[in-house]
C-alpha cells in the first residue's frame, strides 16, 4: 500500500522540476533563485508536506531530539522539571520526546531501546534503585545520558540530584528545634534513592536531638501510595499521638492537609506538615507547605546543560553535581502543643 505521505517527488512534479532542486531549495541553497525557492516553499507547504527527520538525522549525524525517561506523569514534580527541560532544549533547537514507564519499571529496558533505535541524541533519564543495568546499557551503546533526581550507587555517570540525605536531616532538624517528639513518617516508593536517602538523613537528626525512636512512626510508601490510589490517607494518620507529619513529597502533603482540616485539625498549630519538592515555588497557585528542595539552582537546567556538553564532548570525565537544598517555609510547621493527641 502507498504510503499517503507527501515526499520530495510529489512536490517536484507539482513545480515541473528536479526533487533534488527541491530538497535543495527547501535547505534555503542560495544556487536556486530566489523565484523557484518561493516556488517551492508555497507548493510544500500548501500539499502539507512535513521533512523526515530521520532521513536527515542520518545525513548529519544529529536528529535534534532528546528523549527524557521518567517513572510517573502523574507526579506534578516530574511534570514540572519535564515542563523545563523542553524550555531549556528550545533554546539550542531541540526536541524533547517523553517516554513513561508508568510506574511499571520493567518498562525501563524497553524504553531505553527505543530510545536509542530512534537515534535520539540523548536521554535525561530518572533512575531507580537496582537499575545499574539499564544505565550501562546505555553507555555500552554510546548513548549520551544523564541521571536526573535520584542516584545509582557505585556508579559512575553524568547525575544532576539534590542532598536527599542533607533534606531528610533538615527536616529532622528542624521539627526537632520547634520540640516535636512525636512525628509520623509518610515514606516513598522503596524503588526512590530519595526515598532511601531522606529517611536516613531524618533518622540522624532524630538520633542526634535525642528523640526516642520509637516515637517516629514510619508508614512504608507502598501503603501511603495505595492510600492516595483509594482515597483513604485518613486511615494512615487517624488516630495518631504526633504533632508533625513529614512528607516524602509534596503531593502527599496536599491530601494530607485536607485530611487534618477535615477533621478540624490545625495546621500547623495542631499538626506540623513538611515535604519535599517545594512545587509551590513553580506555581504559586498550589497549596503552600513547608518544603525542602534544592537552594539556589534547578535540577532540570542543570541536567539539559549537562547532556548538551556530553553530547558535544564524549570524552569528558562523568559529573556528579549534588545540589544543596534548604527549607521554604510556607508557614505548616510551628512549635509543637502540649499535648501529643490528635
Amino acid at each position: 500500500m502507498r504510503s499517503n505521505r507527501i515526499t520530495l517527488k510529489d512536490i517536484a512534479k507539482e513545480c515541473g522540476c528536479s526533487a533534488n532542486t527541491v530538497s535543495r531549495a527547501l535547505r534555503g541553497d542560495r544556487r536556486i533563485s530566489e523565484a523557484v525557492r518561493a516556488l517551492v516553499k508555497e507548493t510544500a507547504d500548501r500539499m502539507g508536506y512535513i521533512p523526515n527527520t530521520m532521513a536527515s538525522s542520518l545525513r548529519s549525524g544529529r536528529s535534534r531530539m532528546i528523549a527524557v525517561i521518567v517513572n510517573d506523569l502523574h507526579n506534578q514534580h516530574y511534570c514540572d522539571l519535564i515542563n523545563r527541560m523542553d524550555r531549556e532544549l528550545r533554546k539550542d533547537n531541540y526536541t524533547l520526546m517523553i517516554l513513561c514507564m508508568q510506574l511499571e519499571d520493567d518498562l525501563a529496558e524497553k524504553l531505553i531501546h527505543t530510545a536509542v533505535s530512534l537515534a535520539v541524541d540523548g536521554i535525561l533519564y530518572f533512575p531507580s534503585v537496582g537499575q545499574r543495568h539499564y544505565v550501562e546499557y546505555m553507555a555500552a551503546s554510546r548513548m549520551p545520558f544523564v541521571l536526573l533526581d535520584r542516584r545509582v550507587s557505585d556508579l559512575e555517570a553524568d547525575t544532576v540530584r539534590c542532598d536527599d540525605e542533607q533534606g531528610g536531616y533538615l527536616a529532622g532538624q528542624h521539627l526537632a528545634q520547634l520540640g516535636h517528639r512525636k512525628i509520623l513518617f509518610l515514606s516513598g516508593v522503596d524503588l526512590s534513592s530519595s526515598q532511601i536517602d531522606r529517611l536516613n538523613g531524618f533518622m540522624r537528626a532524630v538520633r542526634e536531638y535525642r528523640i526516642p525512636e520509637e516515637n517516629v512512626e514510619v508508614i512504608p510508601g507502598a501503603k501511603v501510595e495505595e492510600a492516595l490510589l483509594q482515597n483513604s490517607l485518613s486511615e494512615l494518620i487517624f488516630p495518631g499521638e504526633y504533632t508533625a507529619i513529614v512528607c516524602f513529597r509534596d503531593e502527599v502533603a496536599y491530601p494530607v492537609m485536607n485530611a487534618l482540616r477535615g477533621k478540624n485539625v490545625s495546621i500547623p498549630e495542631d499538626v506540623s506538615v513538611i515535604s519535599f519538592d517545594d512545587l509551590y515555588a513553580e506555581n504559586p497557585s498550589r497549596p503552600p507547605v513547608t518544603s525542602i528542595y534544592s537552594a539556589d539552582q534547578n535540577i532540570a537546567a542543570l541536567g539539559v546543560k549537562m547532556l548538551l556538553e556530553r553530547i558535544e564532548d564524549p570524552t569528558i570525565a562523568p559529573r556528579n553535581t549534588i545540589l544543596p537544598v534548604k527549607i521554604f517555609d510556607h508557614g505548616t510547621t510551628g512549635p509543637a502543643r502540649e499535648s501529643g493527641s490528635s
